[in-house]
């Protein structure tokens, strides 16, 4: 059967599913490095960290019930103080249905709303913070990321300015995946800046709601970093190079 890169594949999707592209062009994204990254967290001093009591003591699953929280944390960023959760739970499910296990509620019980309110407050407080901090930019929701070639194009969480702000409400620490992940996004919209003159990310913002855990980065340190004294140019040379012909072939976990 011939080798085709269809259907288009989504940046989160690529970034969680084939690594291996990242294994060459960032070797040094390793558990060491991901650790030194974590260690510039900081915490808001006024924010509440969810306790794992509290978590477990929902009935939906995680993924679901943070995603709840997301939602809702945009309600409140739009100057909704007052919940409307069946909106909440609509957005959820529509979001949520893109994962084939996720698990659909017909409802939010009121121990499901305590702890949705809980993280969406830490995050709108978060956000609200970085705003503060730079109100000559509009905090944009669900920026755009740019496809590039197979890849299709896909949102981020949220953008300040050239400040890429991606949310995760694991009970651990930001792990590979999510800096592999912010890393494609980041060399999507570098491709992008090349070719069309877009906006490139200058940094990123990894904000945990639930665990009150903030890691701010530029993007030229984590290059610097992980790239193993590769320049940006370099990077998207490679890269174009592995999504644009028969290489990414070999990569073992490059499925259709």
């Amino acid at each position: 059967m011939g080798y085709s890169r269809f259907p288009m594949k989504d940046p989160r999707t690529v970034a969680r599913d084939i690594p291996g592209i990242f294994d060459v062009i960032f070797p040094q994204l390793t558990t060491g490095t991901v650790a030194y990254f974590n260690k510039k967290a900081v915490i808001f001093s006024d924010l509440k960290v969810l306790s794992e009591d509290d978590v477990q003591s929902s009935t939906l699953q995680k993924a679901m019930l943070f995603e709840i929280a997301f939602a809702r944390s945009e309600q409140i960023l739009n100057g909704f103080s007052e919940a409307d959760w069946d909106d909440c739970l609509r957005v959820a499910i529509r979001r949520q249905r893109r994962h084939f296990d996720a698990q659909l509620p017909d409802e939010i019980l009121p121990t499901d709303r305590k702890i949705a309110e809980h993280v969406a407050n830490n995050l709108a407080a978060m956000l609200h913070y970085m705003k503060l901090n730079a109100p000559e930019y509009e905090l944009i929701h669900s920026p755009r990321v740019p496809g590039y070639q197979w890849i299709a194009s896909g949102e981020g969480d949220f953008s300040l300015g050239q400040t890429l702000i991606e949310v995760k409400c694991s009970s651990s620490n930001f792990g590979s995946a999510d800096y592999r992940q912010v890393l494609m996004y980041w060399l999507l919209s570098y491709a992008s800046a090349i070719e069309q003159n877009t906006l490139e990310w200058k940094s990123v913002t990894l904000l945990n709601p639930r665990k009150n855990y903030v890691v701010d980065l530029s993007f030229n340190e984590i290059i610097e970093v992980t790239a193993a004294g590769k320049s940006k140019i370099e990077i998207l040379e490679l890269f174009s190079s592995m999504v644009g012909d028969f290489a990414l072939k070999a990569l073992p976990e490059f499925k259709l």
